[in-house]
């Protein structure tokens, strides 16, 4: 007899699924430990049961750094690009690293 297995695509959550922004996240790439503290805690005050699919890491051409975070639910909560320092941003014309 042969079993099967099923592939589970990563959703980046916690393994509990605790619906708290600072658990999940991605893997590779920016990881929530890699953010800010200022921009922890804009995600915890503006989105605090959301969960996070994908974050980048984005530099203008001025040296400007902010975050690109995509959400599992994006018609729930919108993608949000934060400052360094914890503003929440217009999206940036510049590409994501």
């Amino acid at each position: 007899m042969v079993a099967g297995c099923k592939t589970l695509e990563p959703t980046g959550s916690a393994i509990d699924n605790d619906q708290n922004v600072m658990t999940g996240g991605p893997i590779t790439g920016t990881t929530i430990q890699d953010l800010p503290q200022a921009v922890k805690n804009t995600l915890e005050e503006e989105v605090p049961e959301a969960e996070i699919a994908r974050m980048h890491k984005i530099t203008d051409s001025k040296g400007n750094v902010s975050y690109e975070i995509s959400f599992t639910e994006p018609g729930k909560t919108p993608k949000m690009y934060i400052s360094e320092d914890g503003k929440i941003l217009a999206p940036p014309r510049t590409q994501s690293k």
